[in-house]
């Protein structure tokens, strides 16, 4: 009863569709559109549908974007952790063993809120496929 409730009043009012921040729904996972459904279906499968506002995501895609940042950062992070940990002397194998550890678990959770952050960043700004305008190209005329 709730929950129908609650979805007949994200359909009635247009204000609270589009009064959600990308960057908050993309922090907490959430669908880009009500910011409560989950956007995940699994660890990284972005779901078909929001369970909440039957927003259609089959066709979202965040591209490689999410990846190169996670790449920089964690490099920066993992490299500064290295050099932290190696000030205390550990054996080899325990420093390589924290690193794995940390890059493993951090790549992880940086790729989910990356690559929601870029997902909620599209929606909002209503991207999509570039197109020409007209059907005259005329570049490289001249």
């Amino acid at each position: 009863m709730i929950d129908a409730q609650r979805d007949e009043n994200l359909e009635t009012d247009p204000e609270q569709l589009g009064s959600v921040s990308p960057y908050k729904a993309g922090l907490k996972c959430k669908c880009p559109r009500c910011g409560k459904g989950d956007l995940y279906g699994g660890l990284l499968d972005v779901q078909d549908r929001c369970e909440v506002c039957d927003l259609d995501m089959s066709a979202v895609d965040a591209g490689d974007g999410a990846q190169i940042f996670v790449i920089m950062a964690l490099g920066a992070l993992t490299t500064l952790l290295g050099l932290f940990l190696y000030s205390f002397n550990l054996p080899k194998w325990a420093l390589m063993l924290a690193l794995i550890v940390f890059i493993s678990a951090g790549s992880v959770w940086m790729l989910r809120i990356f690559k929601a952050i870029l997902i909620a960043l599209a929606f909002y700004h209503e991207a999509g496929q570039g197109q020409l305008v007209g059907g005259n190209d005329k570049r490289g005329q001249q």
